[in-house]
């Protein structure tokens, strides 16, 4: 029988994504954020959010820390944190920077929200330390998360000039160092008194070509390989499809939904709550399959449910662009590079469905109805990612 040798295959496709939402978090909603602001006199603070589930061990054990009055005096939570200023290797001119963990804010929510398989409470913590007495203007800052820094990635990392109000925004990953920050003054005489970002057209220039490279590949790895409840929702449309253009059409109204959804609710125009956005994202994903195994595929009844079902999934992009955090200097730049990144992975995604619908119809017998048996596996990995997530 020439359909058991060939079940390896969709099966592994859409197995690999079952497994791989255990670990996924689909809309980046846990990522690190690190802000390192140089004063005037020298002295350095790192203000870094952190999601302290895995170092707490628990949800139970992160909430009961967040009872405490004097989290640090805790020798538990101190030793659990005591590695962390470590982990961040700040450079001054090529000279190491010492940090100190002077103050942990824990997030001021309920059990239930510290409980809840949606809610990810983040921390607040202060580093704080000083330029080498050696280090003199100008001043080249770096810094590298090492790979002892274990919190989510990417890190999206910010360099602060506080006397011009310069900045640098990157998303990084452990072992990976940001570009260099050069502050040419540490005078407010000097540099101005009025805040400014950079009148260096080379310098916005650049800046903006690494916005938009770093918020593209955010963007790619935000469907690819992490967004698993979208990938999904691509894989139905694409088994209930009847044809190329039907697919094409189905697609790009998905496609203009969801990125309309995405730009209002990055530019702060409109927001929902990811506790309701995610439930609703993952019955998108059951309707389609569901309607599938049923027939009921006919594109001109389907389209406006997948531009609801797109702006749906819009909103689920957004809470992941509005949790990195947009610069606000090239917010245009930023919103159409990680728009970009999710259309080029689902393109890429598509394509991989392409080959896999050129060859079932030749390794399948003949009364195999493939794109039933890949919708039934979509609504299997579907309702395991359910469990998984609210159970």
């Amino acid at each position: 029988m020439r359909l058991v040798p060939f079940l390896g295959q969709p099966l592994a496709l859409l197995l690999a994504l079952l497994l791989a939402a255990g670990n996924a978090q689909a809309h980046l909603l846990n990522m690190s954020r690190s802000s390192v602001s140089l004063e005037a006199d020298g002295s350095i603070t790192a203000e870094l959010t952190l999601d302290l589930l895995a170092t707490a061990g628990s949800r139970e054990s992160y909430w009961s820390w967040s009872q405490k009055s004097q989290p640090l005096a805790d020798s538990t939570i101190a030793a659990a944190l005591a590695p962390l200023p470590a982990a961040l290797a700040l450079t001054a001119n090529g000279e190491p920077v010492s940090l100190t963990l002077a103050e942990l804010r824990l997030p001021d929510a309920s059990r239930e929200e510290f409980l809840d398989p949606l809610g990810w409470p983040r921390s607040q913590l202060r580093l704080v330390g000083t330029l080498p007495e050696s280090v003199r203007a100008p001043i080249t800052l770096r810094i590298t998360y090492l790979e002892n820094f274990r919190f989510e990635e990417p890190i999206a990392n910010t360099l602060i000039d506080a006397v011009s109000g310069r900045k640098q925004t990157r998303w990084l990953v452990t072992g990976q160092r940001s570009p260099a920050f050069v502050i040419p003054s540490m005078d407010s005489e000097a540099t101005g008194a009025e805040p400014t970002v950079t009148n260096n057209m080379t310098d916005n220039a650049a800046e903006a070509r690494a916005v938009f490279t770093d918020l593209f590949v955010t963007g790619f790895r935000h469907i690819f390989p992490d967004g698993v409840d979208h990938l999904l929702f691509v894989a139905a449309l694409f088994f209930g499809s009847a044809s190329f253009a039907g697919l094409v059409g189905i697609v790009t109204l998905f496609t203009l939904a969801h990125s309309l959804s995405l730009a209002l609710t990055a530019l702060g125009w409109f927001s929902a709550p990811a506790a309701i956005v995610e439930p609703l994202i993952l019955l998108s994903i059951l309707w389609v399959a569901i309607a599938n195994l049923r027939g009921r595929a006919r594109a001109h009844t389907r389209y406006p449910l997948v531009i609801f079902f797109g702006l749906i999934h819009g909103l689920g992009f957004a809470s992941a662009l509005r949790d990195i955090g947009l610069p606000a200097d090239f917010l245009v730049t930023g919103l159409l590079a990680f728009n970009l990144g999710v259309e080029a992975a689902q393109v890429f995604f598509l394509l991989d469905l392409g080959i896999l619908g050129l060859l079932l119809p030749r390794l399948l017998s003949g009364d195999v109805k493939w794109k039933q048996l890949g919708s039934a596996l979509v609504i299997i990995a579907t309702l395991g990612i359910a469990v998984m997530r609210f159970f």
